[in-house]
């Protein structure tokens, strides 16, 4: 599949997509969950945008795929391959669009959450939805920050970096040599790929997954890198 293409019917193009790789039953399952979850958090991060699209200053532009939202239902699967709880962690998001998964990371009970997103339209879409939740989760400092992944400095206080497939393999071997080094820190890290289809860009710099989540045909939904054992 384009992850890049531009379209009127990208919509259609990734239900066809999902069903290919998850089956009618589960395509329309997770569909329905989703949805219900926008309605429960009041927020809207639907739609599907390719970076053509989209207001980008960015060298990592080429390389980026469209946007789509995290899925909820797989984001809870890849933090229960997590080996801690939330409560003191700090999580960060590159490419984070429209906000999701950094609401989802608050629901799960991060204490803080940190957005990277190089399109003003959707960092701007996720400011607002921010707002939407702030109340409903105090304990969550949000940080959104709008500019290139690739020249983002990772901080030390980063527990978990999180991907959705953002990049092709060429942006995302640029990525890795930012990540590389937080790896090679005393401090235990880890790093969410979700939909990992350049998998072995990541493998490449950091070895292999300490566990894949996979869908019920076999397919990985999600790659979770360490670099501890714990």
């Amino acid at each position: 599949m384009d992850f890049k293409r531009k379209g009127k019917l990208l919509w259609l193009e990734h239900l066809l997509y999902s069903v290919k790789h998850r089956g009618f039953t589960n395509t329309c399952s997770i569909g329905i969950k989703e949805w219900q979850k926008e309605r429960e958090l009041g927020i809207k991060t639907f739609g599907a945008h390719a970076p053509a699209e989209l207001s980008i200053e960015a060298d990592s532009k080429l390389g980026g795929h469209l946007y789509q939202p995290s899925s909820s239902v797989i984001f809870e699967r890849a933090m229960n391959a997590l080996p801690f709880n939330f409560g003191d962690k700090v999580f960060l998001d590159i490419g984070s669009g429209k906000g999701r998964a950094l609401v989802l990371a608050a629901e799960v009970g991060y204490k803080k959450v940190i957005g990277v997103e190089y399109a003003t339209e959707l960092n701007d879409m996720a400011h607002v939805n921010i707002e939407k939740v702030r109340d409903r989760f105090p304990n969550t400092e949000f940080v959104l920050e709008e500019g290139d992944a690739l020249a983002f400095d990772i901080a030390l206080e980063v527990d978990v970096i999180y991907l959705f497939n953002p990049f092709d393999e060429e942006a995302l071997t640029g990525l890795m040599k930012k990540v590389k080094p937080t790896f090679e820190r005393a401090k235990p890290i880890y790093l969410v790929y979700v939909h990992p289809v350049h998998c072995n860009v990541i493998e490449g710099q950091l070895g292999n997954p300490m566990e894949v989540v996979k869908n019920w045909k076999g397919i990985p939904d999600v790659a979770v890198f360490g670099n501890t054992k714990q």
